[in-house]
């Protein structure tokens, strides 16, 4: 499975064009009849607003067709409508507006590619996205047994516990089947924060590469929506007898019944358990997450079975607290064993308040 996932990525080099950049390349050619039909495809089936602005160009000037204006106001309008939900909830929208108005204000060269690179650089827009929740929980109270003591520390229960995760879509529809490339990063840090000598008692770091693959569209796969494929990292940085880590392949499949919302995820260590060698034992082999929206709230319930009695399970709940619905109200509970590496053969019952910034 990991070899097979790791060609999937080689063809990131080896087929670089696309659907669309191959209908555009015709287009650009004035092959129109050959591009028209391709794009139509593509709009219909595929919901590729781009490519439904340019049949609307397209039937407007009579390129590969007769001129229709009624069959191009119809595709400019579906592009447009398109364009404008697809990014109406992004509250970056706004932002993005406002840091364009850096660029207005400064003094553009007469050379354009210099001019486009003072422009990217004064933007300074990327498509870094958020990729598990982002929360702050400053009350995290552990309500069973101790912490394991670091470089002498003596841990409390009650502690402060938060999470950073992001990732970047590099590529897109190599294979045809409009998979999504992506690179991610997770950071869980748990911080000492009320003894006299704060310090941090554990971070988990989490890099990762993967592919995820949308079928939702394909009727025999009623409830399937989605699968992913990735390869993960997670090790908590340490040397010597707290050394935590290993790697692992992972397959998820997201599923849809009604308005409940399926995750199943199952892993495989690929041979890097040397300074841990009873992880499976405790971590499993995979996961079944269940998350239902209902009006404002969001409720995810997370189950890990090891097939012993090292179970874990988690719960969350979330609420908008700002009218924007970028600011969040985040509970979680949790008990069982893996919520953090360096703690993970030891069973965890503990409940944590605070916020979060995506869900």
């Amino acid at each position: 499975m990991k070899y097979i996932f790791l060609t999937l990525l080689m063809f990131h080099t080896l087929f670089a064009s696309t659907e669309y950049e191959e209908a555009y390349a015709l287009y650009q050619a004035k092959k129109f009849t050959q591009a028209l039909p391709i794009f139509k495809k593509l709009a219909e089936k595929d919901y590729d607003y781009d490519a439904a602005y340019i049949l609307g160009y397209m039937y407007e000037h009579g390129e590969g067709c007769k001129k229709d204006m009624q069959a191009s106001q119809k595709w400019y309008k579906y592009a447009s409508r398109g364009y404008y939900w697809q990014n109406k909830p992004d509250p970056s929208r706004d932002i993005s507006k406002e840091i364009r108005k850096l660029y207005m204000g400064i003094k553009k060269p007469p050379d354009e590619e210099t001019a486009e690179t003072i422009k990217q650089y004064a933007e300074s827009l990327y498509s870094i996205k958020a990729h598990g929740a982002n929360y702050f929980l400053p009350i995290s109270y552990r309500m069973n047994g101790n912490y394991p003591q670091t470089n002498g520390h003596e841990a409390k229960t009650l502690e402060t516990e938060f999470q950073f995760s992001i990732k970047y879509n590099f590529r897109a529809n190599m294979l045809g089947l409009s998979e999504v490339y992506s690179i991610g990063y997770t950071q869980k840090s748990f911080w000492q924060l009320y003894p006299t000598s704060a310090y941090f008692r554990e971070t988990n770091y989490n890099p990762e590469v993967f592919v995820t693959i949308p079928v939702g569209h394909v009727k025999k796969l009623d409830y399937l929506k989605a699968v992913r494929f990735s390869f993960e990292h997670q090790s908590n940085g340490r040397g010597g007898t707290q050394e935590r880590s290993w790697n692992y392949i992972v397959g998820t499949f997201y599923l849809q019944t009604g308005y409940l919302f399926t995750e199943l995820k199952l892993w495989s260590d690929v041979g890097s358990l040397e300074y841990n060698l009873d992880l499976m034992k405790y971590m499993g082999y995979g996961q079944l997450q269940f998350l239902l929206p209902y009006k404002k709230s969001i409720f995810k319930l997370v189950l890990r079975n090891s097939f012993s009695d090292k179970r874990a399970t988690e719960v969350n709940y979330s609420y908008p607290v700002t009218r924007d619905r970028d600011l969040f109200l985040y509970i979680k509970g949790f008990t069982g064993y893996g919520e953090s590496l360096i703690d993970y053969n030891h069973k965890v019952n503990k409940v944590g308040i605070g916020f979060s910034i995506s869900r």
